[in-house]
């Protein structure tokens, strides 16, 4: 039920609601009722005592112990419905009512109070009055039965409580959350391209305006802070990339000078190495403030996913060959899409690149591709240490290396550019697998059939 629309998770929580107060009612009502019951019974029990021994009083003979008087005129046509008992003043039976079988047992407890009798629970009395002893009581089956038909007429109410609340439940929500509703549509319609769209304030002056006038106030924040941070990513990069080609000149007419002594052109060829890295971070940030900005153009062509990657896997053998690194591969033949073959073979490029920095001497790189539910699956497998569990949620940030230093050469770009390049495309890039033994990427993006 977790991922269930709120509206029916707000409708099942209220029926359950009703319907465990139902039971609660009826529970409560079953025992209001019994009670009520035994206390009405009760009452016109010791009015039939008073009206026994008024009888008694009043009839001539009555005190002359005749059974048979007091079978037939004496006891109330009430009390004959129920279980009686009368002894005389030396504690002989005078009368016993037809439906028991032995006088009463003796307990001593004048009051009303529950007694066993031949296997029946009997309510239970006794009354005295000049010399005569009167004991009468009643089954509590029938006071069982009405609590009973009561509660379980309750519960027979509970289908159409429970069908009757979760209607209307589900309508009082969809009523209520109607706003909700529309600020999600109006929120997913604003994305780094559009972070000028705001959410529609609703004339109310209710919870919900005020939540959407703060959530607007938190875009337009946002927004600003994006368009200067993709700013300034484009300015600097444009800016420096001037710089960097007026250096990367000089360096390169100083290499030409025969002049130069075997000692400079050695430094010479360090600088011009350092340059390369530093024109390669420059022109990674400007296509990363480009994603980032939504003005990434692609160029987008059909063509067959091998013949781009044929210089990608050519640079590949030439990257392993020093550290013996076996490069295997399985790329089916007319396997096409639909993209910019550019960006694809770069992001095929940065992850073999990774599959070779990160790899052990004598170990393995292995490259496939395949069709998979209309799309192209390319994954990239590398022996090797592995990515920590800690820290294979920031393998995409920005600038982040898993291993540092001189031994791994890089600068932390390659998988954030090849992620934001494959979801231009409506792919993605994402980590399948990472051990001791293998560590995997793999890329999805659109087949082209």
């Amino acid at each position: 039920m977790k991922n269930w629309p709120l509206r029916w998770k707000v409708a099942i929580y209220s029926a359950s609601l009703a319907v465990a107060a139902t039971l609660a009612g009826a529970t409560t009502t079953w025992f209001i009722m019994r009670h009520s019951e035994i206390a009405a019974f009760d009452q016109r029990l010791t009015t039939d005592a008073e009206e026994f021994f008024r009888d008694v009083e009043h009839f001539e003979g009555g005190r002359t112990n005749n059974e048979r008087v007091f079978k037939e005129i004496l006891v109330p046509l009430s009390l004959r419905k129920h279980l009686v008992e009368v002894r005389d003043g030396g504690g002989s039976v005078v009368y016993l009512s037809p439906g028991l079988r032995h006088p009463f047992p003796r307990d001593g407890i004048k009051k009303f109070h529950n007694q066993k009798v031949d296997g029946q629970k009997i309510r239970l009395a006794e009354f005295s009055e000049d010399g005569l002893t009167l004991r009468a009581g009643y089954d509590l089956k029938q006071i069982k039965q009405i609590s009973w038909d009561i509660f379980l007429a309750m519960l027979g109410a509970i289908p159409t409580v429970l069908l009757v609340t979760l209607v209307g439940s589900a309508w009082v929500a969809s009523k209520a959350i109607a706003p909700v509703e529309e600020i999600r549509q109006a929120a997913s319609r604003i994305t780094p391209q559009r972070l000028d769209q705001r959410l529609p304030v609703p004339t109310t002056n209710d919870e919900i305006a005020g939540l959407i006038e703060i959530l607007n106030t938190t875009f337009e924040r946002l927004q600003r802070s994006f368009e200067q941070s993709a700013r300034f990513s484009a300015d600097a990069s444009h800016h420096l990339k001037t710089p960097i080609a007026i250096l990367r000149a000089d360096v390169e007419e100083i290499q030409a000078d025969v002049n130069c002594s075997e000692s400079t052109q050695v430094r010479v060829e360090g600088l011009l190495h350092r340059i390369q890295h530093l024109n390669s971070v420059v022109d990674n940030l400007l296509l990363l403030s480009r994603a980032d900005a939504g003005r990434l153009e692609l160029a987008k062509a059909r063509f067959d996913l091998g013949e781009v990657l044929e210089g990608v896997l050519d640079d590949a053998h030439t990257l392993a060959e020093p550290l013996e690194v076996t490069v295997e591969t399985n790329i089916p033949k007319h396997l096409r899409l639909k993209a910019d073959p550019t960006f694809v073979a770069m992001i095929a490029q940065n992850l073999v690149e990774n599959a070779v920095k990160y790899n052990t001497a004598g170990g393995r790189i292995r490259v496939e591709a395949r069709a998979v539910n209309g799309e192209v699956e390319m994954t990239v497998g590398n022996t090797g240490d592995g990515i920590p569990k800690q820290r294979a949620n920031l393998l995409f940030e920005r600038f982040y290396r898993v291993c540092g230093g001189e031994r791994v050469p890089g600068h932390g770009l390659g998988l954030s550019i090849a992620r934001e390049l494959a979801r231009a495309h409506g792919g993605d890039v994402e980590l399948v697998r990472s051990d001791e033994s293998w560590t995997e990427m793999r890329v999805r993006l659109p087949h082209v059939a």
